[in-house]
């Protein structure tokens, strides 16, 4: 791709010159949003961090009409497979599974005040597609092959947590709400082997 540019192009006159621009997700969803970039050309976080390392990024120059706006204060590697790098990354896939700890445990609260079985069943499977993202992020890139033991006991209590909601579909009705309290019971489990509750904000501690 041209120098400069992100492999976004726009028209101006009969020139077709690099568009430097693009959009981000949040933070707390950047491992969810693969694959990254406006044109989806970078396929996994661990990569998408190293790119602010690259020369597209680091001699680029930003701000359409100021040429002079291309010093860049932060030096990165742009290998993936960087120690820092990787440390970033998973420092971000964390970020991305408390915040789907956050919804799955919010969504299964919702579903044990519900009066009709149907409309709990609906809420426990969206509830199991939150923990199954947790699981993922928390299994991939970086974290892929991570021995911490945080790490280790988050998966354990989230795939029992996914488990749980997924037999939400099957019980009798006066099972679901102690299904659903287990179900949580170990979404917060897992909550506690990756964070301190109270260095989360406080909409992360229900």
């Amino acid at each position: 791709m041209p120098a400069g540019g992100f492999g976004n192009f726009r028209v101006v006159g009969n020139a077709r010159i690099p568009f430097e621009e693009f959009n981000s997700p949040p933070v707390v969803e950047s491992a969810d949003t693969a694959p990254f970039f406006h044109n989806h050309t970078v396929k996994d976080l661990e990569s998408a961090v190293a790119f602010y390392g690259t020369d597209a990024f680091q001699t680029g120059k930003f701000s359409i009409g100021n040429p002079a706006n291309n010093a860049i204060p932060i030096k990165i590697s742009a290998d993936p497979n960087d120690a820092e790098v990787q440390a970033i990354a998973a420092f971000l896939r964390v970020l991305n599974a408390l915040e789907n700890i956050r919804s799955s445990i919010n969504v299964a609260e919702r579903g044990r005040a519900m009066k009709r079985d149907e409309d709990g069943r609906d809420l426990a499977r969206l509830a199991l597609a939150e923990a199954g993202d947790a699981v993922k992020v928390l299994s991939e890139g970086a974290l892929a092959a991570c021995g911490e033991s945080g790490i280790l006991s988050a998966r354990v209590n989230l795939v029992a947590a996914s488990a749980l909601l997924q037999s939400v579909q099957h019980v009798r009705h006066t099972d679901i709400d102690d299904v659903f309290q287990q179900a949580t019971n170990r979404l917060r489990a897992a909550r506690a082997d990756l964070a301190l509750l109270g260095t989360l904000p406080a909409s992360y501690r229900q």
